[in-house]
């Protein structure tokens, strides 16, 4: 059974495949005819039936509760609600490859930067060379984008949403460090959260698209979105988190670009300029560099 900094690892591992098929997967949704606050729905909707049987109960019965009442609100609006709007929104203006580099190759320099303003955490030596590889692979890939498809703006409101997006999720995982909290009690409250106060509001005010949507679409997006990102990738998240620090799993999980653009070009027929495969090499190169740092 794993322990300690192998399970931290390979919570991590996981985290980073699932995060890597999130672009493709919302972008795939988006064409199919659902709204961002559909998929949120979904997400939002499942998760909460999911985990039911651990969040009711601590609902009706508040000695059970781990978290305060603003840990828990905050949690939820970040994880919850925010980012999954800001990320789902933000690829239907941008490439899916835009998502794998803006949300996860970011990141580190945003986590960073918190990290610092909070916590007093200066970076390394090697912690800061990692970094400087990852914003110029960043770099490189926007560069070659913005060759290929003009000073869009339409992809460029994409891009930042996308922003938005990474520094919501740099803020949460920020947040988990300087609270110090259990990573199964910070997915609960975030979905459990989420659920009693997005529902009520999607289904009476937001748009939706499900009547035009194929039934395929929405069990895709209902399996992926509602069970595997929220219960799996949420929880192995803050675990990684919890057992690693949040700095070193965000700069491992840079190499998310990588493999989200290859997936891209796989079931996208997004393709793959030159530009784009050796700013994700670049990137991958600083995640592991990052990634080995005892620092």
């Amino acid at each position: 059974m794993l322990k300690g900094r192998e399970l931290g690892y390979s919570c991590a591992a996981i985290t980073l495949l699932i995060w890597s098929s999130f672009p493709v997967v919302s972008k795939l949704g988006g064409s199919g005819g659902l709204t961002i606050y559909d998929i949120t729905a979904l997400r939002v909707g499942l998760a909460a039936l999911a985990l039911a049987p651990w969040w009711v109960p601590r609902l009706l019965k508040p000695g059970l509760r781990r978290l305060k009442w603003y840990q828990t609100l905050t949690f939820s609006a970040l994880a919850g609600v925010a980012y999954p709007l800001l990320a789902f929104g933000g690829v239907q203006f941008a490439p899916a490859s835009h998502g794998a580099v803006l949300v996860v190759g970011m990141l580190p320099l945003f986590t960073t930067l918190l990290a610092y303003l909070a916590l007093g955490e200066l970076p390394g030596r090697v912690r800061v060379w990692s970094l400087c590889l990852i914003l110029a692979g960043v770099v490189l890939i926007l560069g070659s984008n913005l060759l290929r498809f003009g000073l869009s703006m339409v992809v460029l409101k994409g891009d930042l949403i996308l922003l938005a997006a990474s520094l919501v999720w740099a803020s949460f995982t920020v947040l988990l460090k300087v609270w110090k909290v259990r990573a199964f009690d910070v997915t609960l409250a975030a979905v459990a959260v989420a659920f009693l106060i997005y529902l009520p509001t999607y289904t009476l005010w937001l748009p939706k698209g499900l009547v035009n949507a194929q039934l395929q679409q929405i069990g895709i997006q209902a399996v992926f979105q509602g069970l595997i990102v929220p219960c799996v990738a949420m929880f192995t998240y803050a675990k990684s988190t919890e057992l690693l620090g949040s700095t070193k799993v965000v700069v491992m999980l840079s190499a998310t670009p990588v493999v989200g653009t290859l997936l891209s070009v796989a079931f996208l027929a997004e393709q793959l300029h030159p530009g784009v495969a050796v700013g994700a090499m670049v990137v991958f190169i600083g995640a592991m560099i990052g990634a080995i740092d005892k620092g």
